[in-house]
């Protein structure tokens, strides 16, 4: 079945013109943009009332997922950056999700700092795949982790204490008989006074992981919360370095995920950074016999801009590689990564055309 590109559009607008696609979806997988609570003026709804904006993002999805021939069962996982950090509120936006796309379900939470759209308190990304009911994990020094199976991927969720992170990663790769080599995408956020322990814990375990981001959370809670996706069978891993871009190509046969971030270390901006790291991504691609039309969901984590214009200049400098009607995505603003000055990471997934 040909690649179905649904639009947002009808349902809501940036304050820009986009090439992005509300969803997509390619044979029985599909990925939507990030789900925002705007209308068809690009204004915020319920401004700062999350609860409100979480029904109208529910809303969005349902209607696009119906116009795509999908339901809310076929919603494998969901991820909700949120910029709302009181336990209350995030506890009951979790409860409306899960009772929205099923028990089976995976929801996530990525506390983020602000959205630049003035009262945004959530963006909504969901996964739809064939999958298994999620499975919830005590690992040992008090970690947990919640994994669920999705058509040869295996999702993890994994939350520890910092000082007893490298167990619990280990005892969760020999229980599921993983190898550090099967990690197609890995990214995580630790408490401000963490940051710099964690890669001690981790690289001996998970070497490719620091290909992703880590980055300083905002739950008030003291524990590392690590993002990470395995695929079942073998992963080409393609690690490479263009200018001050780290590239790291995770290629699992029908899908693959590709991640450029800016290394830092340098007083450069942040659109400088983007630039640098989108044309890294661009000979990535190339040297694969890939280009930008192989990607269906591009998510870019940045810091470094309060103000939406800004915001809205950093994106024309991805937009343009995309013609429309192109893939999903999702900008994800944070306070900055744990490289001092870096301030750009772009992780894109793949399929084959």
């Amino acid at each position: 079945m040909a690649r179905q590109f649904i639009p947002f559009e009808p349902l809501w607008n940036l304050r820009m013109p986009v090439p992005y696609s509300g969803l997509v979806i390619d044979g029985d997988r599909a990925w939507s943009t990030g789900l925002l609570p705007l209308d068809i003026d690009g204004d915020v709804r319920f401004p700062a009332n999350p609860i409100e904006q979480a029904k109208v993002i529910i809303g969005y999805a349902e209607t696009m997922l119906a116009e795509g021939g999908l339901s809310a069962d076929d919603v494998s996982r969901v991820v909700l950056y949120l910029a709302v950090h009181d336990t209350g509120p995030v506890a009951r936006l979790i409860e409306m999700f899960t009772e929205a796309f099923g028990r089976g379900t995976l929801v996530e939470t990525v506390p983020v700092p602000r959205f630049h759209y003035g009262g945004a308190l959530i963006v909504v990304d969901l996964f739809c795949a064939p999958s298994e009911p999620v499975i919830e994990e005590d690992l040992p020094g008090g970690g947990h982790a919640r994994v669920k199976r999705e058509g040869g991927l295996i999702l993890m969720n994994l939350t520890a204490p910092v000082d007893t992170l490298g167990q619990a990663v280990g005892g969760l790769l020999a229980q599921h008989a993983l190898s550090p080599h099967q990690l197609l995408s890995g990214w995580g956020i630790a408490p401000e006074p963490a940051l710099s322990a964690v890669p001690g814990q981790v690289a001996p375990r998970l070497p490719g992981f620091f290909a992703g981001a880590l980055m300083p959370c905002y739950n008030l809670f003291d524990k590392v919360n690590l993002y990470l996706t395995f695929g079942e069978g073998n992963v080409d891993i393609t690690e490479s370095r263009e200018d001050q871009v780290r590239l790291h190509l995770a290629d699992a046969g029908d899908i693959a995920v590709l991640d450029g971030r800016y290394l830092g270390g340098q007083n450069v901006s942040l659109p400088d950074q983007m630039r640098v790291v989108v044309q890294g991504l661009k000979l990535a691609l190339a040297g694969r016999d890939m280009s930008f039309a192989n990607v269906v969901k591009a998510t870019a984590f940045y810091s470094g801009t309060d103000d939406i214009d800004e915001m809205h200049a950093n994106m024309a400098i991805r937009n343009q590689y995309y013609t429309a009607p192109g893939p999903a995505s999702t900008g994800v603003p944070i306070a900055r990564m744990a490289d001092p000055g870096a301030k750009a990471r772009i992780e894109l997934i793949l399929r084959p055309l």
